[in-house]
């Protein structure tokens, strides 16, 4: 959730600052086309995270906790 969230306040960042950015050029596309090639960007690599980002299953953490519990903590 965490990341959705700040995906998505730098979308609206990005778009408030092409917006400004366009205001004060006086002209939309060459700040306009920037700012959708960083959303491409953007979606591009929230996908990749999202495919490489598989979380641990409840049987892999169980298993992690009952080695802590056995060994006290302790690194080995």
């Amino acid at each position: 959730m965490d990341r959705i969230l700040s995906y998505g306040l730098m979308g609206v960042i990005g778009i408030s600052a092409s917006t400004i950015a366009a205001a004060v050029i006086g002209s939309p596309l060459p700040v306009v086309s920037p700012a959708v090639v960083a959303g491409g960007v953007i979606a591009a690599h929230h996908g990749q995270q999202k495919d490489t980002a598989a979380g641990a299953d409840d049987q892999e953490v169980r298993a992690s906790v009952e080695q802590v519990e056995t060994d006290g903590g302790r690194e080995q």
